[in-house]
């Protein structure tokens, strides 16, 4: 449909607040606190004040002014939340059996009381003229009295706000939003022997909050705030707004630091400009190169797939030692002179110093396995026996070592087996095996499980 334009001979005017900076505080749960010095005019006792300069996804309840000066005195009496956004549909519906006026793209004028419309054509009845139906394409300009009340074009908070003094007045704002979120994106490149992981590691920040934000002071909590679930909340739909921010390009410098159970990312000396609908990067740490385990894994409970991951600890030996925010972790790989290939990625989780990092990044070609179940028999009634044929093949022109584990469940005993095992848990048997390049490796082992 075309575009059209509705003009409004009266003006709804809105209060206005200087905004003077802005600190947020970015969670991993797709939420943000915000805070910020806003100053308003306000007349001393009981004022009307609309405050409009909020994103969409605002949590309402989580509203807190409070003056910058002890001697100032600032109370939120009431508060709405204004949602409910004017379109062109709703402003009409508001003037069914009003007077309004259309031009036409051809200049055509029709005045009259407005009788209906939907989304092909508006109906005007003239006391002179009669009825005209007016296609909606053919619309350029509407013409109305006046805003309906109780509209707002942005989501707005409509404060009743009893003050000690008139003037301007200097105020710390915070509230939560909704819609803004972070995490880290790690890449990491493979030297020749698998040996070693050229690690450096990017925030990713998302805004959908409905709102641009502009000179943030900008900090990302990692780790996982407990949210009581809101049993009141009513669905909002996502309003859209067009807002427009600059970005900020300059290299950023993250400090980290421990903040009660979680730990608190600060960009220092520099902030930021986030607009709505962006996604952001940021540096978290420098390239450096970090100490890592090549692990081929069989679990033989499931298929002939033999599963290859990267490992490493976290800790200065390995060249880390920092704590590490969950996000995606992509592996590519160099060999001899030719460009990085991409070669799997996973998921770590939040890692604390001097703990283990373990991921997935993809199933090995040239290896596979097999572990079947060659005899079961039930030596008494409150036992039984289970003897597996395993077979682990290696088609590559290197030796490997790989992980075989075996999920058996309980009371449990190996009562043979071809080669040295270990009971890692309750549940699971594990064998490290030793595959000679461009060979196999068949090896048997014996359950005894007693009831």
């Amino acid at each position: 449909m075309k575009k059209y334009i509705i003009t409004l001979i009266g003006i709804l005017i809105f209060c206005t607040a200087i905004l003077t900076a802005t600190d947020m505080t970015v969670y991993n749960q797709n939420f943000a606190t915000v805070r910020s010095e806003i100053s308003i005019t306000l007349q001393k006792g009981l004022n009307l004040y609309n405050y409009d300069d909020i994103p969409a996804a605002i949590q309402p309840t989580s509203v807190h002014l409070e003056p910058v000066k002890p001697s100032d005195k600032v109370v939120i009496t009431q508060q709405n939340f204004e949602y409910d956004l004017a379109n062109t549909s709703k402003i009409l519906n508001k003037y069914l059996d009003k007077s309004i006026s259309i031009i036409t793209n051809n200049g055509d004028l029709y005045s009259g009381i407005l009788k209906s419309f939907d989304y092909d054509t508006i109906v005007i009845e003239n006391s002179m003229s009669g009825i005209h139906m007016v296609n909606r394409d053919e619309i350029q300009t509407i013409d109305l009295a006046e805003m309906p009340k109780n509209f707002y074009t942005k989501p707005t908070l409509n404060w009743e706000l009893l003050s000690n003094k008139s003037g301007d007045t200097p105020c710390k704002l915070s509230y939560i939003t909704n819609g803004i979120s972070w995490d880290a994106q790690y890449v990491g490149i493979l030297d020749n022997d698998d040996k070693h992981l050229n690690l450096s590691s990017w925030i990713s920040l998302n805004n959908n909050s409905g709102k641009a934000f502009e000179d943030v002071t900008l900090k990302l909590m990692a780790g996982d705030v407990n949210l009581a679930t809101d049993y009141n909340q009513n669905y909002r739909g996502q309003v859209l707004l067009d807002a427009e921010a600059k970005g900020g390009f300059a290299a950023p410098e993250m400090t980290e630091k421990e903040f009660f159970e979680y730990h608190l990312y600060t960009l220092e000396n520099k902030t930021v400009d986030i607009n709505n609908n962006q996604q952001k990067q940021l540096s978290l740490f420098d390239p450096t190169d970090v100490n890592v385990t090549k692990i081929f894994r069989y679990n033989s409970n499931y298929g002939n797939d033999i599963s290859v991951l990267i490992s490493f600890k976290n800790d200065e030996k390995s060249g880390l030692g920092i704590p590490l925010p969950m996000g995606k972790l992509r592996i590519f790989k160099t060999q001899d002179n030719d460009a990085a290939e991409f070669v799997g990625e996973g998921n770590i989780e939040h890692t604390p110093r001097n703990e283990e990092v373990e991921i997935t990044i993809g199933t090995a070609f040239d290896i596979k396995g097999e572990c079947i179940l060659a005899e079961s028999t039930r030596p008494s009634q409150k036992s039984r026996e289970e003897i597996y044929e395993c077979e682990i093949r290696n088609q590559k022109k290197e030796p490997v070592t790989i992980e075989v584990t075996r999920s058996l469940g309980t009371n449990w005993t190996i009562t043979k087996s071809d080669i040295d095992y270990t009971k890692k848990d309750a549940y699971t048997l594990e064998f490290q095996v030793d595959v000679p390049a461009e060979d196999k490796v068949n090896f048997d082992f014996t359950v005894l499980y007693k009831y």
